[in-house]
Order: structure tokens, then sequence, then C-alpha cells
């Protein structure tokens, strides 16, 4: 413990400012993951195949994540953060407080979704930024467990409210979520501007053949994610009846072994590589699909259910591949938010699409569809060259040459 304060006392200012206010952001995220599903069912009365089309605009903002880091690439990725927290904190209120109609809570919802999807770009880049050289992926797992500390806060309030509030729950979850949030803006202003200059906003838009992999590999991402974002939790809610009790206690779980989980699979990813990491990540995948296909065990649903939420660690091991091969440290930021949009180009289909397959077939073929990107997970990974493969042949003699 001694330790661990005297690291946190010696940490730059900067760092200390942007992971405090990463702590606040992720009790939204936490409050949020345990309630809007539940949220959806019992205010909206959604079938499984709206909740599916549901994923559409809300995924929308994921999408013109592209577009929003062209916006704003003259600013430094500090306001970026500082933005994104703003439009957190008010979408996340409109939900609570403002959502009369389901039209509303779209509304909302956009402006939620907005702030959460950028700062996926402010993380990864502010993250990379402030690591040492060889210690990316540990800088990113220290972020990523920071956040799954703070949604352990977030699912724990709504898991204790769930026992007291009665209907209220979700205007009581929704309104410290929104104050969080507004915590996190705060604290994002107050970052120093070493921060800020460790951190521009870079070019507005890069493509480039040389990072196809780092492309392909967030298009698949995109599939997956939202695969178990959406049916994962609505099978649990609709199919096993998870009460919104049960579904914050698993939030919890997911989110108290992240906070080891995650900074243990940064530094490992440092030590191996992220070819076999993503490698690792695409046959767990395969395991998880098969159990949410073929098992009706409660138990080992939920499990499977908290180790896809740890999974979506292997993001680590992506970015840190998109370092190593970055040509200019000016392209990660509109490269990781192209990585974003490419991954909300499906996001935005696989659901409503999953939804029309949930209602022809049963939830089950979803997740038999879903294996098929496990597959595709593992062949991209195999192709990686992450700097790890063969140890480069030793060079050829030269010959002697007499005087």
């Amino acid at each position: 413990m001694n330790n661990l304060l005297n690291r946190w006392r010696n940490a730059d200012p900067a760092f200390k400012a942007f992971l405090l206010g990463v702590f606040f952001l992720g009790i939204n995220a936490g409050v949020l993951s345990a309630a809007f599903n539940n949220y959806l069912n019992d205010s909206f009365h959604l079938t499984s195949q709206q909740r599916g089309f549901l994923e559409f605009p809300r995924e929308i903002p994921g999408f013109l994540v592209l577009f929003m880091a062209g916006l704003l690439a003259a600013f430094p990725v500090r306001k970026w953060a500082i933005l994104t927290s703003l439009l957190t904190a008010v979408g996340v209120a409109g939900l609570g407080f403002m959502s009369p109609s389901y039209n509303m809570m779209v509304v909302w919802m956009l402006l939620w979704s907005a702030g959460s999807h950028l700062f996926m770009t402010v993380e990864s880049v502010m993250g990379l930024r402030f690591a040492k050289e060889g210690a990316h992926g540990r800088k990113l797992g220290q972020i990523s467990g920071m956040t799954n500390f703070a949604a352990i806060s977030g699912a724990g309030f709504v898991w204790a409210v769930a026992k007291i509030a009665g209907p209220a729950i979700y205007r009581w979850s929704f309104f410290a979520a929104a104050l969080a949030s507004l915590a996190s803006a705060f604290l994002f202003a107050r970052m120093e501007k070493g921060g800020e200059e460790a951190a521009p906003g870079g070019k507005r838009f890069v493509f480039r053949w040389k990072y196809k992999w780092y492309y392909l590999l967030n298009i698949i991402f995109g599939a997956r994610k939202q695969i178990f974002l959406t049916f994962a939790p609505w099978v649990l809610v609709t199919v096993y009846g998870a009460s919104p009790a049960l579904m914050a206690a698993l939030a919890l779980a997911a989110a108290a072994a992240g906070v080891v989980f995650r900074q243990a699979f940064g530094a490992l990813v440092d030590r191996v590589g992220e070819r076999k990491m993503l490698a690792a990540d695409a046959v767990i995948l395969l395991g998880v699909c098969a159990g949410f296909g073929f098992s009706s065990f409660r138990p080992l649903l939920y499990f499977l259910f908290i180790l896809d939420n740890l999974m979506f660690a292997a993001r680590i091991a992506r970015t840190t591949y998109l370092n190593k091969i970055v040509e200019s440290k000016a392209d990660l930021s509109p490269t990781i938010s192209l990585g974003v949009t490419l991954d909300h180009a499906l996001s935005m289909s696989v659901p409503a699409a999953g939804g029309l397959l949930w209602a022809a077939y049963g939830y089950k073929s979803v997740f038999m569809v879903a294996s098929l990107l496990s597959v595709a997970g593992f062949l991209t990974a195999l192709a990686l060259n992450d700097g790890r493969g063969k140890a480069a042949a030793p060079a050829a003699p030269q010959p002697v040459t007499p005087d």
C-alpha cells in the first residue's frame, strides 16, 4: 500500500488529474451498464426486435467519431475530454428526467452516446502519450482498470438503490451518473498544461494501407461487441428473467474482476505481444458463443457474460499495435477515431440484423452467427506483425578482401 501511495505522489500531476476524471466518468459507465437494459424494458416495454433496432441510433455517434474528431482537431485532446463529460452528463440527466416518450429518450440517448464514444479516442490517445516507451499496454491497462474500479461504484449504487427506490430507481441512478460526469469535466479542466501539450488533436483525417489490419480488427470487434452488448444482457433479462439487482451484480462482478484483469492484460500485451493476445481473445469469444448458443445453465451464462466483458480489454492490444506501426504520432488521434467509426459502421447494422434473426429463428441463432466472428478475428490476429516474430537472422559475414 505504501508503495502504491508513493507511486501516486510521484506521478505526473496531469496524469493524476486525468486518471481521477476517468474514475468519475467510469462511475457513469457503471450506472448505465447496470441499469440501461432494464430501464428500456420497464419504461418502454421493447420487443427483442425493437431493442435490436434501437442500437442503430445509439451507435450513430460512434460512426460519426471520425467527423467529430476532424472538427475538434485544432483543439488539444484535453478539451475533447471536457466535452465528452459534458455531453454525457446532459444526456444521462435527460434519460432520467426528460424522457416522457420513446422519441425524447432517443434524443438524450444520442447525447450520452456522443460523449461516451468520443471518449474512446481520448482515452487511447492520452494513455499512449502518458506511457513510457515499452510500457504502453501497462499504462492503457491502468486507465482501463481505473474505469472498471469506478464502474464498481456505479453498478454498486444501482444495486443498492434497487433495494429501496422501487420505480424511482432509474431517476436516482441517472442523476448520480450525471453528477459523476460533471465531476469528471471539472477534473479534466484542471489538467495542467503538460498533459495538454502531450496530446494534441493531430490531423483531421488519415487513411493508410499500412494500417489495414488495425482497421479490420476494429470492424470485427464492432460486430462482436454489439452482439454481446445488445443481446447477451437482453437474453438474461427477457429469457431468464434477470432483475435490475442481478444485472447490477453481474456488472459489479465484471468491473471488480476488470480492475485487476485489465491491468494484467495490458502488462501481458507488453510482454508477449498483440498477436498472441488477440488470437487468445478470438478463441475465448468462440467459447462464449458456444455457451450462449447451447447452454441454459444460468451460472455458466452469468460467468460467460462477465468473461466477455473482461475480454473487451482486447482494445488495449489493438491500440498498442497501432502505436507500433504508426508512421507519425500525429496519425494516432485520427486513426483511432477512424477505427471507432469503422467499429460502429458494423455496430449500427448488426443489432438490427440480430433482432430480425432472433425473431425468425430464436436467440441462439444470433450467437451461432457470432461464432463466425471469432474465426475471422483469429485469422486476422495471425496476420499481425507485432515485432515479436522470429528473431532477425544474423548478418552474413562480409568477405575479407586483401589489402
